[in-house]
């Protein structure tokens, strides 16, 4: 705060001030008081003004210190208490669609006890991978919001990551008759255990997707590209592909009914360690997914 602007904030107690003191030299020159006196007296009221507004000032700079530094604290709490509205109502929204989702296999297993006497045991397997799936996605999104959340860094094998989730998806491949094809490999230093789960979710989507063709996985330095012949993406979806909740077209038309939370955890992942993706889709043709290592 300059001197400009305590001026402008003061200026009507410089006005009285200077008033009152041209109406006591008013005084003096009326009544033909000594000259003397009249230069000590206006000496002493000037000096005593000086003092009063070099002190004033001081004061002035404090309060306004002071002020600033509430609004900015106020500032800083406004901020915060929307980040915990903000995460308070994604945690309740999370907790609404994973209950949901949870229901689906769970309904599915009990209407085939109800209405069969023998349970095709591949069946049961499913809705209990999908049960186990929603289970871990719903952990690791807490996880992975929690600062004190530890990543041990490791030389991750890409290949080996990927066909380790292949592995786990088999049965799904076989029973949809799609092909895999995994090229290429990319040895980096990264968290093994986080990466597989962001990448599992990619992999979840593109064989729920696809009904036919396959899944091609090509690795080379610097990036992983993931490309399936699928239903593919609408344009307008593309966007908020990774938004916390969104489902878009393909998540409606799903039989199951898609949560949107997988990308979304994926999306936190990969924010965490470092990774960016870009999504190139085109409707009944299939969809890829490029993802690098920010620099």
């Amino acid at each position: 705060m300059d001197l400009s602007d305590y001026f402008k904030t003061k200026r009507a107690e410089f006005l009285l001030f200077f008033l009152s003191l041209a109406v006591y030299l008013l005084t003096f020159v009326l009544w033909h008081l000594p000259l003397f006196a009249l230069i000590n007296a206006t000496a002493l009221v000037i000096v005593m003004i000086f003092v009063y507004s070099f002190f004033n000032y001081l004061r002035f700079r404090k309060e306004v210190k002071e002020r600033f530094e509430l609004e900015c604290r106020l500032d800083e709490l406004t901020k915060k208490v929307s980040e915990i509205e903000l995460a308070d109502k994604e945690q309740r929204d999370l907790m609404r669609i994973w209950s949901h989702q949870m229901k689906v296999p769970i309904a599915a297993m009990d209407l085939m006890l109800q209405t069969s006497e023998t349970i095709s045991s591949r069946d049961l397997e499913r809705q209990l991978f999908a049960l186990d799936n929603y289970l871990n996605m719903l952990l690791e999104s807490v996880r992975i919001k929690n600062l004190s959340t530890d990543f041990r860094f490791e030389e991750v094998s890409l290949a080996d990551l990927v066909r380790s989730i292949i592995k786990k998806y088999a049965n799904f491949f076989i029973q949809k008759d799609l092909s895999v094809e995994i090229d290429g490999d990319w040895q980096l230093t990264t968290d093994r255990r986080w990466l597989t789960i962001a990448l599992e979710q990619l992999v979840n989507n593109a064989v729920k997707y696809t009904d036919k063709g396959g899944l091609i996985v090509r690795i080379s330095e610097g990036e992983i590209r993931l490309i399936d012949t699928g239903r593919g993406i609408l344009p307008e979806d593309v966007p908020r592909l990774f938004e916390h909740g969104f489902t878009g077209y393909n998540g409606h038309l799903n039989q199951q009914k898609s949560t949107g939370l997988g990308l979304y955890l994926t999306k936190l992942i990969f924010d965490k360690l470092g990774f960016k993706a870009e999504v190139n889709s085109e409707v009944g043709k299939g969809t890829e997914i490029v993802i690098r290592k920010m620099s």
